[in-house]
């Protein structure tokens, strides 16, 4: 694939990302490029599925475009494409806690002696707490779809009603000091399906939380360790603050790095 074609696909699934919380523009650019993505990942899996294009039996492309459903037919062709690209996007959602984390490390260098030497466990710590301090998304809107009752609060069909993840991770109720950068907060292992929220509440099974949490927290951990234990590098003056009614969220300046060097 040509240089300039992997930039374009790189930059549709960014734009995807982006949009999901957005409106207007940021919304239909977002809404085009998962049009066009589909189209180009439905062209690859046609070429798949025709000997045109050899795939490796293990990999995500060849069992999106072979697998059964349970009648026995393949899967259709649009939804091959959608349930490939739903593996391929949430894996570049994640570079945005991947930032958080890198601004986490130069917010508090204080832990830096901690993450020196790749103890997994303080690793696992270091992300969750980024993942409860800093937002990927502030907050959630729905839609009431019927009239409810829940917790002697009425809720009446066509509402919009928004989730305030933010407020719930450094709700004072529920965490200590919630407004202090604290990694250690997560050393007891607690039941936390419905009090720690970054990626939905629930069982990922049965409710709606992010099935690909673990997945989430490996590639931080993996992320984590690269920035402390792989590379040198400096932060210049940036502005690096992050807005908590855009939906996602990102320092105003991204997290820009100078000075790249191997350890």
């Amino acid at each position: 694939m040509p240089e300039s074609d992997v930039e374009n696909r790189a930059d549709d699934f960014c734009a995807m990302i982006d949009g999901f919380g957005g409106v207007g523009a940021r919304y239909w650019k977002g809404k085009a490029a998962r049009n066009r993505t589909e189209a180009w990942i439905e062209a690859i899996i046609k070429d798949v599925r025709q000997g045109k294009l050899t795939v490796k039996d293990d990999s995500p492309l060849y069992q999106m475009a072979f697998h059964k459903e349970p009648d026995g037919n393949q899967m259709e062709l649009q939804m091959a494409a959608k349930e490939l690209i739903n593996v391929i996007r949430p894996i570049v959602a994640i570079s945005t806690y991947i930032t958080f984390t890198a601004l986490a490390m130069y917010e508090h260098p204080e832990f830096h002696e901690k993450l020196v030497g790749g103890d997994n466990r303080y690793f696992e710590m270091f992300v969750q707490e980024v993942r409860r301090y800093y937002p990927f998304t502030p907050f959630l809107g729905a839609e009431v779809h019927k009239d409810f009752n829940w917790n002697q609060y009425e809720f009446k069909k066509d509402v919009l009603v928004l989730l305030d993840v933010y407020g719930m991770n450094h709700d004072s109720k529920i965490w200590n000091n919630p407004d202090e950068f604290q990694p250690e907060r997560f050393e007891e292992q607690k039941n936390r399906t419905f009090s720690f929220i970054p990626q939905g509440g629930g069982d990922p099974g049965k409710g709606h939380r992010c099935p690909g949490e673990g997945i989430t927290i490996e590639i931080m951990k993996a992320s984590l360790n690269f920035l402390v234990n792989k590379v040198d590098f400096e932060v210049p003056e940036q502005d690096l603050r992050y807005s908590l009614s855009r939906i996602p969220t990102l320092p105003e300046s991204g997290f820009i790095m100078k000075n790249i060097r191997k350890k």
